[in-house]
C-alpha cells in the first residue's frame, strides 16, 4: 500500500509552514509593541465597560450564541444551529439520520465540536454527526466562526462548535414526550437538586421513528425527470436511548469539580441512495464520553483562573451490509471501536488592570480498532498522539470613553500517527510512524466607541490533518484516499456590533465579512457509485457577508433573524466548490403572552422561514440543487405555573422537501407534538 502522502511527505506544505511561522513571528512582536502602547493610558484603564460582542468569551472573535433551555414548543439540534449566522446544516434525511455542521463555506470535518473545553469530534473519524448529541442534554451552543478564542486552544480551519451541557440551579423533577409524523417519538425524564456546595442533572430517555416519508425517485438521471417516481423511504428507521449526568461540588471558597457523562446507544438503518435504496443494511452506534474538570476562579487584585480537565470518550460502530448494497468494497459486517484520552491544563492571570496573559496545553490520545468478519485480510489498529500548547496576551482597557482590546496568540501543534493498513493479498505491514509539527496563530482586536457600538476584526492560521476515513474510506459510502496531503488556511474577518438596551427593548445586530484562503483544499466529489471520494485541489477560496440580529421588545415579542452570502471556489477551475450555497437565510419571529392568570402562565406563537439556495452537486457544476424555502408554525402554552406544557408545530408547510445531498431526500411536512410535566420547588 502506498504511504499516504498526507502523514509522511510534507515537501508541499513547507512553503505554507514558513509563512505561517512569520505569522506567529509577528503575534510575538505584537506582544512587545502592545505593551508599550497600553502603558501610555494604564493609568486610565478600567474593565468596568465590556465591548459589545455576539459571544462570552472573546469580543474580538466572531461568534453567536444560540439557547437551548426549557422551549415551550419542541426542536431538533439542526433547527436551533440556523439562528447563527454563517453556518449551514447539512442534513442526509429525517430525524435519527447523521447531520453536521458547516462554517462560513468550509466542510463539516473542517469544523471541531468541543463539549465545554473538551474535543469530541475526532479528525480521525470525519465530520462530527451531531444527531449523536441528544438536545436534552444541553443548555446551548456556542458557534465560533473563522478564528477560535485561545481559552479553547484550537487551530480548525472553519471553527469551533461548543456544546454547553446542561445545568439547573433549582429542584426540579419531570418528563417530556413528543409525538410526530413518520411514527417519530421521544420520551424522557429528568431532575435537577441544587444545594450550598452539589448541584446535578440527569435526563435519560429514548427515541425512535419509522421515516417512512414519501420522496421523489430520479432513478439516479438528475438532469432527465421524465424518469422521476414517488416512493416511501425504507430501512430509514431508527430506535435510541440515551442518558446524560452533570454533577457540580464546590470544592473550596474560589473552586469547584464537575462531572458530566454523556452516553447514547442507537441502532438504525443505512437507506442509501434513493435512487438504490439500501434495504437490508444495518448500522449499531454507541458513544460514551466522561469528563472531569476542576476550574478556579479567583478574583481580587490580580484575579485568576485555573483549570485541570480529563475526558474519555468511547466510541464503536457497527456496520452490516452482507448484501453488498451500500457502494461496491463488497460484504461487510464490521466492529469499529475508537478509544480517545484527553487531557488540559489551563490557566489566566490578569498581572496589572490592563494585561491579561493566558496559557494552555492540551494532549490527545486516540486509537482506532477497525474489525471487519468477513474481510479476507485481517485489520490492524492505528492510533494518534496530539499535544498543543497555546501563549495568549490580552490588552484591554480605557482610553478615555473609547474601550479597546488586543490578543495576540499562538499555538503550537505536534502530531504523531501510526497507521497500519492491509492490502488485500498482501502481508499486515508493520506500523508507519509519521509525525507533523504546525504552528497556528490569530491576531484579534475591538474597538468600543460608544456603549452600544464596537467593530472587531481578525486574521488567523489554521490546519486540517486528513482523517484516516478521507484516507481509507469506510469500506460503504466513502472511497479511500491514501495520498491526500494536509490542508492550511489564512483567514481574514471584521464586523460591526450594535448591541443595547432600553426600557422595553433590547438586542444586537451585527454585520461582517470574511475572506479565508485554503492550500491543498480537502474537497469530495461523488461517484457514478454515489459514494463519496475526497482529493486535494491546489487551492480554495471562501468569502462573504453574514448578518445577524436577534431582539426583543418587553417579554412579550421577539425576533432572531440572519442571513450569509458565501463565495465558495475551487480556484483551480473557477468553479463553485460542491455543497455550498451561494446564500442562506433564516428569520424566526415569536409572541408570548406572558402570565394570564393562575392557570394559563404563557402561551406563545412562532413563525419561521429558512432559504437554502442553489448549489452544485458535482465539481464541475453540471448538477444542480435546487433552492427551497422551508416554512414552519407553532403554538404553544405553559400553564400552572410552569409545571404543564403542551405545544404543536408544523415543519415544511408548503411541503418542498429537497436535499442537502444528492440522493439523500429530507421530508416533507411533518407534524409535533409535546408534552411536558415538571415541578420546581
Amino acid at each position: 500500500m502506498p504511504t499516504p502522502r498526507g502523514w509522511r511527505d510534507l515537501d508541499e506544505v513547507e512553503r505554507r509552514k514558513r509563512s505561517l511561522w512569520c505569522g506567529c513571528l509577528a503575534a510575538a512582536i505584537v506582544f512587545v509593541h502592545s505593551s508599550a502602547a497600553f502603558a501610555q493610558y494604564s493609568e486610565t484603564a478600567t474593565i468596568n465597560r465590556p465591548i459589545p460582542a455576539t459571544n462570552p468569551l472573546d469580543p474580538t472573535a466572531a461568534g453567536s450564541e444560540v439557547a437551548v433551555g426549557d422551549r415551550i414548543v419542541a426542536q431538533t439540534t439542526d433547527q436551533l444551529l440556523q439562528e447563527a449566522a454563517g453556518t449551514r446544516v447539512v442534513v442526509t434525511g429525517a430525524r435519527g439520520t447523521p447531520f453536521c455542521l458547516r462554517i462560513r463555506g468550509n466542510a463539516c470535518d473542517q469544523v471541531t465540536v468541543m463539549l465545554d473545553e473538551v474535543p469530541i469530534s475526532s479528525p480521525d473519524a470525519g465530520s462530527f454527526d451531531l444527531s449523536l448529541v441528544p438536545l436534552e442534554a444541553l443548555d446551548g451552543f456556542e458557534v465560533y466562526r473563522g478564528g477560535t478564542p485561545a481559552w479553547l486552544n484550537n487551530g480548525s480551519v472553519a471553527g469551533v462548535l461548543r456544546l454547553r451541557p446542561r445545568t439547573y440551579e433549582t429542584n426540579v423533577v419531570g418528563g417530556r414526550a413528543t409525538f410526530g409524523s413518520y411514527r417519530t417519538w421521544t420520551a424522557n425524564a429528568f431532575g435537577a437538586a441544587a444545594a450550598d456546595k452539589v448541584e446535578f442533572f440527569g435526563t435519560a430517555g429514548a427515541a425512535g421513528a419509522n421515516n417512512d416519508y414519501p420522496y421523489l425517485d430520479d432513478g439516479n438521471t438528475p438532469l432527465d425527470p421524465t424518469d422521476d417516481v414517488e416512493r416511501l423511504r425504507r430501512n430509514a428507521d431508527f430506535l435510541q436511548g440515551f442518558g446524560f449526568g452533570n454533577l457540580g461540588l464546590k470544592t473550596g471558597k474560589h473552586s469547584g469539580l464537575k462531572l458530566v457523562f454523556l452516553g447514547l446507544g442507537r441502532e438504525r438503518g443505512e437507506p442509501g441512495p434513493g435512487s438504490s435504496p439500501a434495504l437490508q443494511a444495518r448500522v449499531n452506534e454507541t458513544r460514551l464520553i466522561g469528563t472531569a474538570s476542576w476550574l478556579q476562579d479567583k478574583g481580587g487584585k490580580h484575579p485568576y483562573r485555573l483549570q485541570v480537565a480529563a475526558n474519555y470518550d468511547y466510541g464503536r460502530n457497527r456496520f452490516t451490509d452482507e448484501l453488498e448494497e451500500i457502494g461496491n468494497g463488497g460484504a461487510t459486517r464490521s466492529d469499529d471501536k475508537t478509544h480517545t484520552i484527553f487531557g488540559r491544563v489551563a490557566s489566566s492571570v490578569v498581572a496589572v488592570p490592563w494585561f491579561e496573559l493566558t496559557t494552555i496545553a492540551t494532549a490527545r490520545y486516540q486509537a482506532f480498532v477497525p474489525f471487519d468478519a468477513l474481510a479476507t485480510t485481517p485489520s490492524r489498529s492505528s492510533d494518534r498522539v496530539t499535544t498543543a500548547g497555546t501563549v495568549e496576551t490580552r490588552f484591554f482597557g480605557d482610553a478615555g470613553r473609547v474601550a479597546l482590546e488586543l490578543r495576540s496568540s499562538v499555538r503550537l501543534s505536534w502530531t504523531r500517527v501510526e497507521i497500519r493498513d492491509a492490502v488485500p493479498g498482501s502481508a499486515v505491514p508493520s506500523p508507519a510512524p509519521s509525525s507533523d509539527f504546525l504552528p497556528t496563530f490569530r491576531l484579534g482586536g475591538a474597538i468600543s466607541p460608544l456603549e452600544w457600538l464596537s467593530f472587531r476584526g481578525s486574521v488567523s492560521s489554521g490546519y486540517k490533518l486528513p482523517s484516516l476515513l478521507q484516507l481509507f474510506g469506510n469500506r460503504a459510502t466513502v472511497v479511500g484516499s491514501p495520498n491526500l496531503v494536509p490542508e492550511q488556511s489564512l483567514a481574514v474577518d471584521g464586523a460591526f456590533t450594535a448591541r443595547g438596551h432600553r426600557k422595553i427593548w433590547s438586542g444586537y445586530a451585527t454585520v461582517g465579512a470574511f475572506f479565508t484562503q485554503i492550500d491543498n483544499m480537502i474537497r469530495f466529489r461523488r461517484t457514478a457509485q454515489s459514494q463519496i471520494k475526497y482529493e486535494n485541489i491546489a487551492s480554495g477560496r471562501n468569502r462573504g457577508v453574514e448578518i445577524e440580529m436577534r431582539g426583543g421588545i418587553t417579554d412579550h415579542f421577539i425576533l432572531i433573524g440572519d442571513a450569509t452570502w458565501t463565495q465558495a471556489i475551487d480556484e483551480t477551475t473557477g468553479n463553485q466548490l460542491p455543497g455550498q450555497p451561494e446564500w442562506v437565510a433564516f428569520i424566526r419571529p415569536e409572541a408570548h403572552s406572558g402570565k394570564l392568570s393562575k392557570v394559563v402562565s404563557d402561551v406563545m406563537g412562532f413563525f419561521r422561514a429558512l432559504y437554502v439556495g442553489k448549489s452544485y452537486a458535482d465539481p464541475a457544476n453540471l448538477v444542480v440543487l435546487v433552492g427551497r424555502i422551508e416554512l414552519g408554525a407553532g403554538v404553544g402554552i405553559d400553564m400552572f405555573e410552569n409545571r404543564l406544557g403542551l405545544s404543536f408545530r408544523v415543519d415544511d408547510l408548503a411541503d418542498v422537501r429537497g436535499q442537502d445531498l444528492l440522493g439523500f431526500p429530507l421530508p416533507g411536512r411533518r407534524y409535533t407534538g409535546r408534552l411536558t410535566v415538571q415541578h420546581a420547588w
